[in-house]
């Protein structure tokens, strides 16, 4: 072959090569796209979003969803309320499962006004109760006219050590705000949130990297095999009906003093608003042989959550039974998507409807006590 000819066919494959990365590109925006997060200190939550981006996920459900100004998932085409509301959570609450009109904040702001907005969404991925506690002194002084606080968890396992260190608060400070942080950016990460922005294919290419295992542990599926063939050759005992995970937490043992931390620690957080607090809790779901459903509620902590709430005038809510309804009503379930496995991960559209609705209902409570 000749150095023309030669020169020419590499030219093609390498024209194809390009043409094949704009194509697959061109799919990752409405696949996986988005600028990544900011790490800060000094504020209600470890990272942000990067403002003023929007992002795209579908691996798990679809979502479109915006960051605002200040790096947290808000639509902010309405003005924001004087009289907001403060929703804190975990990655149910911030919701890049969903398309943002459908995820909890968006259904409680149209119950309570589609005019303006009075939700204001912190959730945040890996926002657990302790961690919320942490920053909750930071998010009141970024967030001072706030007339009242919502709480999402789903997670009541968590460690006694945990709450004791949440009792450190974070201290706010202004420069870790979004804003801030947007303006004080370097050079390299700005040109790396631009690369993001456009070029997904970088970050859906990064993820399938790090992902991958290239340990020979669990090859050709050889520990599931031997997995099987223990429970097929194991001994038979006398048959013990199946017990639903809630039925075992019952039966467990709860960590040593975390009724006396989880306690303390939502004192502190009582004693830094005057304002409503409101403690959502939405267990997991399982299926039954019969067909029904079953509400996995982790019973090791559960009364410790509403005997804490009682004590500190939090109010403490429980969606178990409105997931029951809506499965009795047209067999709908607040978990899993039709990309993923059958009532496991995130919550959703049915779920966050849910939740709204039961946030919604105890405001409303609370607002007629009030008048009276």
């Amino acid at each position: 072959m000749s150095k023309k000819k030669t020169a020419k066919s590499l030219l093609s494959w390498g024209l194809a090569l390009f043409v094949a990365l704009l194509i697959a590109n061109g799919i990752s925006f409405v696949y996986r796209s988005g600028a990544g997060s900011i790490q800060r200190e000094n504020a209600y939550s470890g990272s942000i979003r990067t403002p003023n981006s929007n992002i795209v996920r579908a691996s798990e459900g679809y979502g479109i969803n915006h960051v605002d100004a200040k790096g947290y998932l808000n639509d902010d085409r309405l003005p924001l309320s004087d009289h907001y509301i403060l929703l804190m959570g975990s990655s149910h609450a911030e919701a890049l499962q969903v398309m943002q009109q459908d995820n909890m904040a968006s259904v409680l702001n149209n119950l309570i006004d589609p005019t303006v907005r009075t939700v204001y969404n912190l959730g945040t991925a890996g926002q657990t109760l302790p961690r919320i506690i942490e920053g909750f002194q930071a998010a009141m002084e970024e967030f001072p006219s706030a007339d009242a606080v919502l709480i999402e968890m789903s997670q009541m396992e968590l460690s006694t050590d945990d709450f004791v260190r949440a009792m450190d608060q974070a201290k706010f400070d202004p420069a870790s705000t979004g804003e801030a942080l947007t303006q004080s950016l370097s050079t390299g990460r700005r040109i790396r949130n631009d690369i993001l922005l456009s070029a997904p294919l970088v970050s859906l290419l990064r993820q399938q990297f790090e992902s991958m295992n290239f340990g020979m542990q669990d090859a050709f599926g050889i520990d599931r095999l031997v997995a099987q063939a223990n429970k097929l050759f194991a001994p038979k005992s006398a048959a013990e009906p199946p017990q639903s995970s809630a039925a075992v937490n019952a039966g467990a043992t709860a960590q040593p003093g975390y009724a006396e931390a989880l306690n303390a620690a939502l004192a502190l957080i009582r004693s830094e608003t005057d304002k409503p607090i409101i403690l959502l809790y939405h267990p997991g779901v399982g299926i039954l042989p019969d067909g029904t459903i079953a509400i996995d509620r982790d019973m090791r902590y559960y009364e410790d959550y509403r005997a804490a709430c009682a004590s500190n005038g939090i109010v403490f809510l429980d969606t178990g039974d409105a997931f029951l309804r809506a499965y009795e009503k047209d067999y709908s379930v607040p978990y899993g998507f039709a990309n993923t496995t059958f009532l496991t991960g995130h919550l959703n559209k049915t779920g966050h409807r849910i939740v709204a609705e039961a946030f919604y209902e105890a405001l409303t409570q609370l607002q007629e006590e009030e008048k009276n």
